[in-house]
């Protein structure tokens, strides 16, 4: 099940299209309009397809035969315990714009001390067991990574690429991930961490 809320706040007509593998729905999948309290017909073809008048809103209820394993886990959905949006400490953690970015967003000024992370609680496996996790990041110098999966022996990536002419980098790691939920957390004790833009 998911709440999906697709919003226009455009002068014009603007067109959706959803794939429902992004949204972890497979098979058939079933909506309903939430504020006008109404069943839409069962959507096809794995797309949710509407178009929205100017200034409008759908929230959605949507409900599907079984959940798919996630393919991509964006930086921006990351919890960040030492987040602040005061604007008092400098070089604080923080969600960023980033244009090559997968989500439009990045993680910087990750890092530096032990407890300034980024953590994802539910990185869902169906099955569990090895798998290949790709990092994509923005390149520096003097940058390390450490990941730790399930509050088990951290990895810690220290060959990253440091060529800044390049936007994103990534780098491939292998985690072990048991069936159901698992956590996944991402910094450096010691120096800066680079910017993060998603794994897969």
């Amino acid at each position: 099940v998911r709440a999906v809320a697709l919003y226009n706040p455009s002068d014009t007509i603007c067109s959706f299209t959803v794939p429902m593998n992004i949204l972890e729905l497979g098979g058939k999948v079933k909506a309903r309009d939430l504020v006008k309290h109404q069943d839409l017909p069962e959507i096809k073809g794995g797309v949710l397809n509407r178009e929205l008048p100017p200034h409008s809103v759908l929230i959605l209820r949507m409900e599907s035969e079984k959940r798919l394993e996630a393919t991509v886990y964006e930086a921006e959905w990351a919890y960040l315990p030492c987040f602040n949006d005061l604007g008092k400490t400098p070089k604080s953690i923080v969600y960023a714009p980033l244009h090559e970015a997968s989500g439009g967003m990045k993680v910087s000024y990750l890092g530096g001390r032990k407890e300034n992370f980024a953590e994802w609680k539910e990185v869902y496996s169906e099955q569990g067991g090895e798998y290949e996790m790709t990092i994509r990041y923005v390149p520096k110098a003097d940058r390390k990574l450490e990941v730790c999966v399930n509050n088990e022996k951290r990895i810690l990536l220290d060959s990253l690429s440091a060529d800044e002419t390049q936007k994103i980098a990534s780098i491939t790691v292998p985690v072990h991930l048991k069936a159901g939920n698992n956590k996944i957390r991402m910094g450096s004790s010691f120096c800066w961490a680079p910017d993060i833009d998603c794994f897969t």
